[in-house]
């Protein structure tokens, strides 16, 4: 073999990266539909309201899924990141950092004093 020696290459199936699913839609997006469900149900007092935005919510995460499964994941991967950037208006864009951003904290500021 010439000193060295062929790669064996193993294929990764979809299926071993595809996220669990409830009826269709990952774990995670069925949870939220249920809470949803349950907070409309709660706050109109009415099932039919309740059922109503569940099936709602359903058929909008069915559709989201229809093309890719990992849709959902991305989603709140972007919530995570993206989104929860504070300084993206100053900056133009998303920015990353290490440290907390928290506002600068001075003594005798901002105790009411005039």
């Amino acid at each position: 073999m010439d000193g060295q020696e062929e790669m064996t290459k193993d294929p990764l199936f979809l299926a071993v990266t595809r996220p669990a699913l409830w009826a269709g839609v990952p774990i995670e997006a069925g949870a939220l539909i249920i809470m949803a469900g349950a907070i409309t149900l709660v706050g109109s007092g009415n099932p039919l309201y309740g059922g109503a935005a569940a099936v709602a919510l359903y058929a909008m995460a069915r559709l989201i899924v229809r093309h890719d499964v990992n849709a959902f994941r991305l989603i709140f991967l972007w919530g995570r990141t993206k989104a929860a950037n504070r300084n993206r208006v100053f900056w133009g864009g998303s920015s990353y950092t290490p440290l907390p951003l928290y506002g600068i904290k001075r003594k005798g500021f901002g105790r009411g004093v005039r």
